[in-house]
């Protein structure tokens, strides 16, 4: 996903929707996920089967999360219903401890419960199997995602990512000039012949 990442970072911003990049720029920018595995909680997405059952989730088509039959109740008060609200709220509410004080809890919550059977060092039951990828990924990524989300704070495009002096060097193979080294006040590293302070390094 790293790989996948810096590629489309190089020149497919704005141009290639690719999900889950789409879906964590949201989160950094404070909206709720639009991807039900990164929200804080979920049941959102009941799924009926063929003979009208219908279940708390298309991962938990099992006899304990059934909510009833469509042909006996209708749908709106199944997905409203006690049960479904807990099955909800608990995918926050059990998370462990390692999750609740993790940097990066906004970015997953956790991610899906159906991939929360590993357990932390400490023993705790609960720990998404995919953490340790979750982590690499939002280590590596989210700087630049940060990045992204500072420009459209700021009016401009998330695309603009791609003038960034180290992105172009990825893409074009030119030489990586050090923002630090460059007066503020100087013409930006991008080429676009802005001071520095309006360009690059105003995110």
């Amino acid at each position: 996903m790293n790989d996948a990442f810096d590629e489309w970072i190089k020149a497919d911003v704005g141009k290639v929707s690719v999900q889950l990049f789409d879906v964590q720029l949201e989160i950094w920018l404070g909206k709720p996920s639009s991807l039900c595995i990164y929200t804080k909680n979920c049941g959102g997405g009941v799924v009926m089967e063929h003979n009208g059952d219908v279940y708390s989730c298309d991962h938990y088509v099992y006899p304990e999360y059934k909510l009833g039959n469509a042909y006996e109740t209708s749908l709106e008060s199944m997905a409203l219903s006690a049960e479904q609200q807990a099955f909800g709220a608990a995918k926050y509410e059990t998370l462990p401890d390692k999750c609740l004080s993790c940097d990066y809890q906004k970015a997953c919550y956790g991610g899906c419960p159906k991939h929360r059977f590993n357990e932390t060092h400490d023993g705790t039951y609960g720990l998404n199997y995919l953490c340790k990828s979750y982590m690499a990924f939002f280590e590596h990524a989210g700087p630049w995602i940060h990045q992204m989300a500072q420009l459209i704070r700021h009016g401009r495009s998330a695309a603009d990512i791609m003038q960034h002096p180290q992105i172009r060097a990825r893409r074009e193979g030119i030489q990586v000039v050090d923002p630090g080294s460059v007066s503020r006040n100087g013409p930006c590293v991008c080429g676009s012949g802005k001071k520095f302070k309006r360009c690059c390094g105003r995110v």
